[in-house]
């Protein structure tokens, strides 16, 4: 039987996003979701931890493109601007290919963010991050070797299945690129990310998911839940909760030969 991981990107990210989460994996409507330990509060990470367990696993969703870094801004400099932020995807690859962006740095912000959750209670299954910056053209293998110095062992794997779009195929190009990386690390063998480009539905879970199995026995879909949306964000949060609490995903599933597993299953 095929199977397949739902997982909720950015926990703590901000309160709509975080309760949306915490309800869907107390309902049994998703398996897993990654946590932004730079912006999850103490609360948020406590809450996540009590409801941790075998059937929703917790990952890390590595940031250094958002929000502040957990370590001083002192002690990683060239990831941060003048108001101690870090720097957008783009600057950071930008600054990344120059030059200007300490490895050393990375990994102890790296390290930050794992250690905070650790301290939590939270045993982490996997890492995937914000933006896919761990599959990024050469800033990627670099992080991927950072995540597996530092012990993580599960990562995502890029590979925008299904998605015939302008973005699915830098995705494509850029799953292609970090590819050897990924050698030694655990993931599923694809990628949905139908519900990033159109509001959720039926048909747009039963497309993405039967063209990842095609693919692959291990399946991983990539979903954003919110109670509300993020001013400017392109994501379509709340379409996504409704879909998974209307609980329509789990015979989906079945009508396609999965069931539904968490990141532990992996490897």
């Amino acid at each position: 039987m095929k199977k397949l991981i739902i997982n909720c990107d950015d926990y703590g990210w901000d309160a709509p996003a975080t309760q949306a989460i915490l309800e869907l994996g107390a309902a049994g409507q998703v398996s897993s979701t990654t946590v932004m330990a730079n912006f999850a509060n103490d609360a948020d990470l406590r809450a996540l931890a009590k409801l941790a367990s075998p059937t929703l696993s917790v990952g890390l969703h590595l940031t250094l493109n958002a929000g502040q870094p957990l370590s001083p801004a002192a002690q990683v400099p060239s990831l941060v601007d003048a108001d101690g932020q870090f720097y957008k995807s783009s600057q950071l690859w930008q600054r990344f290919l120059q030059g200007q962006v300490q490895r050393a740095e990375m990994k102890l912000e790296v390290a930050a963010q794992l250690r905070r959750l650790a301290a939590a209670g939270l045993d982490l299954s996997h890492a995937d991050s914000h933006q896919h910056l761990h599959q990024y053209p050469v800033l990627g293998p670099a992080l991927l070797s950072i995540l597996r110095e530092l012990g993580v062992r599960r990562v995502r794997r890029l590979t925008a299945a299904g998605r015939l779009d302008g973005r699915g195929l830098v995705l494509r190009a850029f799953a292609r690129s970090s590819r050897a990386a990924l050698r030694g690390f655990a993931t599923p063998g694809a990628l949905v990310s139908t519900f990033s480009t159109e509001p959720a539905s039926a048909a747009g879970f039963r497309r993405g998911v039967a063209a990842a199995f095609q693919r692959a026995e291990v399946v991983e879909f990539m979903s954003h839940p919110g109670l509300s949306e993020r001013p400017g964000s392109p994501l379509m949060r709340v379409p996504e909760y409704a879909f998974w609490r209307g609980g329509e995903a789990r015979e989906l599933l079945r009508e396609l030969g999965g069931e539904l597993v968490s990141y532990a299953s992996v490897g």
